[in-house]
């Protein structure tokens, strides 16, 4: 949830979604006053299908600091962005596991569906490899792991860079979801004013 126009964001969980275009979410409040009724706010949330984002009024808030904001949206939210999972720019380190040898190398982006990699040669994989991924994401737990397989190379740097974009073949629920909070902050850092 984002307050407009002044930028401030707040990451939160949609509790409920009613008929009138109604929407409960659940975020971290503090005391301040930085949230009153009649608040103008922006609400992006991703669902299986995509980003979705839709500009509403704060009709009430209840408790602090896990306060339940109930928000009327102008009208439905709309899609902003088409995928089974959001995709962002990161670059993040990895570490790539292939026929017993491994390859560092950092994302290009990340989505809770695959990732896309960048290598400094020429990497050991080739269209349709499977693999296993250490990915590290900056949440102060440990490594991600996951087996991916490659959907395809290609050299971007004339002899210098190659990328590599890859699905999730495994990876732990808990893991993909990890990696979908840390799209959304992206998403959320992107869209404040600067």
């Amino acid at each position: 949830m984002e307050i407009l126009p002044a930028g401030e964001a707040y990451a939160g969980e949609i509790k409920e979604i009613a008929e009138s275009h109604l929407v409960t979410l659940a975020v971290p409040l503090e005391d301040d006053g930085s949230i009153e009724r009649e608040t103008g706010v922006r609400v992006t949330f991703v669902r299986k299908d995509g980003l979705y984002e839709e500009e509403g009024t704060v009709r009430d808030i209840a408790g602090v600091p896990e306060g339940l904001v109930t928000i009327h949206m102008s009208g439905e939210p709309m899609r902003t962005q088409r995928r089974d999972f959001v995709r962002r720019d990161a670059s993040l380190n990895a570490e790539v596991e292939w026929n017993g040898s491994c390859t560092r190398c950092v994302t290009k982006d990340v989505s809770g569906g695959g990732v896309s990699l960048l290598f400094g040669d020429l990497p050991p994989l080739d269209e349709g490899v499977q693999f296993g991924l250490s990915l590290n994401i900056p949440d102060g737990r440990l490594p991600i792991k996951a087996q991916c397989e490659t959907k395809y190379v290609r050299e971007v740097l004339r002899g210098s860079r190659w990328l590599a974009g890859s699905q999730f073949l495994t990876i732990a629920e808990e893991d993909r979801q990890r990696i979908v909070r840390f799209v959304f902050r992206l998403e959320l850092a992107q869209k404040r004013p600067r």
